[in-house]
């Protein structure tokens, strides 16, 4: 029987290519990794916000063909910068591409205790930490997620010579238990479009307040941003509980330093995105107008 078991926490993991001729095309190799990237980028973004991942590729070698990879994880200040960062996103790439790979039209055997879950199918097993694969299965439901790894896919296709990938930490043996054929490569391809005429993003930034809403709810506030006029709510509900508790005083001209949530809008005419709605999610700090004392 072929068993994959995914170890909880790797930073470090191969993109295995099967092939005879123990080469890759640039374009296919180039694509791939590109596509493995975005899909580690999107799976980081759900399971470790607060935290910036860096895909860089390690080496390359043949046997057949391989390229290591390695996430790098850098930690970002705001919102979640109190939670520690889950080196699994190797074990939910490969976890979701594997399980979809071997299922059939016989249901898989699914055993799950406090700590593993178990998916048998044939003579194929598939043993997964448990909380790495209820992660796998939230991060699933995304769009550029599936997208991404359908970049890998088609890249491996377009080589003719390509006869199946794999995904395995850098530890397993020189060839992976578990390789998904070529003939399993369209199971991974989406003509799904992905959303693209909006977008969020989260810059750590200082506003200056110009008129403040003392109270808790959604009313907009107005703010001094980079010279521009601006309304926001304050969605920091610690920071109300600590101006109600008297431990800072606001008044116009102070400053916050703020995870400020920036929604935007692509214009059609000119693919330009323009920002068109704010929030702040989280205060830092408060920062009190500086005034002149009299001497």
């Amino acid at each position: 029987m072929a068993t994959l078991e995914i170890r909880h926490e790797v930073d470090r993991f191969v993109l295995y290519f099967d092939t005879p001729r123990r080469e890759i095309s640039a374009y296919a190799l180039a694509t791939a990794l590109v596509g493995l990237a975005d899909a580690v980028r999107e799976a980081n973004a759900i399971v470790n916000p607060g935290y910036v991942v860096e895909v860089v590729v390690e080496a390359l070698s043949d046997g057949s063909f391989k390229a290591t990879v390695r996430t790098i994880f850098t930690k970002a200040k705001n919102l979640f910068s109190h939670q520690a960062v889950q080196a699994v996103i190797w074990g939910i790439v490969a976890t979701h591409i594997y399980e979809k790979a071997i299922k059939t039209e016989v249901p898989p055997n699914i055993t799950v205790t406090d700590t593993l879950v178990t998916i048998e199918i044939g003579n194929e097993k598939i043993i997964v930490p448990k909380d790495v694969y209820e992660a796998k299965k939230q991060v699933e439901r995304s769009e550029r997620f599936n997208n991404a790894l359908g970049k890998v896919f088609d890249a491996a296709a377009s080589d003719p010579n390509v006869e199946g990938i794999a995904i395995v930490d850098g530890t397993g043996p020189q060839r992976p238990p578990l390789i998904v054929p070529r003939e399993k490569f369209a199971l991974f391809q989406t003509e799904q479009p992905v959303d693209e005429s909006t977008r969020e993003i989260v810059e750590i930034t200082h506003v200056e307040i110009s008129r403040a809403i003392l109270e808790r709810g959604k009313r907009r506030w107005e703010f001094f941003w980079r010279g521009v006029r601006i309304a926001a709510p304050v969605l920091d509900q610690k920071f109300f509980d600590r101006f109600f508790a008297h431990e800072i005083m606001i008044a116009p001209g102070d400053s916050l330093e703020v995870a400020l949530r920036i929604v935007q809008e692509k214009k059609p005419d000119s693919g330009i995105y323009v920002n068109v709605r704010y929030e702040i999610v989280e205060v830092f700090q408060h920062l009190p107008r500086l005034t002149q004392h009299a001497l």
